[in-house]
């Protein structure tokens, strides 16, 4: 069923939509410093599985969307609370072991001081509570919606697989230069630490701005 609906979307506003995700997973956020931090920092691997996080919260996040998770999140601002706290108190406490904690010497061989695992969970944690890709979604995803095409809720999933896979291949992209770039910089001890507490600074950056965030329905009332 999603292949026939997949078909019969236009290919010009199939080119338009992914265009769109490519200008949005390369302007300024919460995913693109997290993605760059981690490369320049940590090594092309970790800023990758960080990329994979994102990828994973987005297999979450079409079918909610899907759903309707928007309107359940601005009928129920405590789960709105209790997701951008979590998520926001994480990545504080993750970023702040990176920036108070030691930076151990990787022999040379510009390893990652971060486990893929703990990549993984980062990306996905952040990727999850970043209202940008929600918003996007939900302002955008309706355009490219075709009633006569068949259902409304496969075509949001199909569009965000789409918007999701669109995204990977532009993230990996820049997870690959920006873990390029950094093993040049990392042969150096004292870059090594000034991008360790770098990454750290802005991990804790994404945290607060995490939990500064007010529910969409008190956003809309001012």
């Amino acid at each position: 069923m999603c292949f026939a609906i997949f078909m019969h979307i236009d290919p010009i506003t199939l080119s338009a939509f992914s265009l769109a995700v490519v200008v949005l997973a390369l302007t300024p956020g919460p995913d693109l410093f997290l993605i760059l931090g981690r490369g320049l920092a940590q090594g092309r691997m970790a800023a990758i599985f960080t990329v994979l996080g994102f990828l994973l919260a987005g297999v979450v996040q079409v079918p909610l969307l899907a759903l309707g998770l928007a309107t359940l999140i601005a009928e129920n601002p405590v789960l709105f609370d209790l997701i951008r706290y979590a998520g926001g108190a994480y990545l504080i406490w993750r970023g702040a072991k990176m920036l108070f904690g030691p930076v151990p010497d990787p022999a040379g061989d510009g390893s990652a001081t971060v486990s893929r695992g703990e990549a993984l969970r980062e990306g996905f944690v952040a990727s999850l509570v970043n209202p940008k890709g929600h918003a996007f979604m939900l302002a955008f995803l309706p355009q490219f919606v075709d009633p006569t095409a068949g259902s409304v809720a496969v075509q949001f999933v199909v569009l965000g697989l789409v918007m999701r896979v669109v995204a990977f291949m532009v993230e990996v992209t820049l997870a690959t230069f920006s873990g390029t770039v950094g093993a040049v910089l990392r042969r150096s001890r004292r870059a090594r630490i000034a991008l360790e507490r770098i990454a750290g600074l802005l991990i804790v950056a994404i945290g607060v701005r995490l939990l500064l965030l007010e529910p969409p329905e008190l956003r809309e009332a001012k």
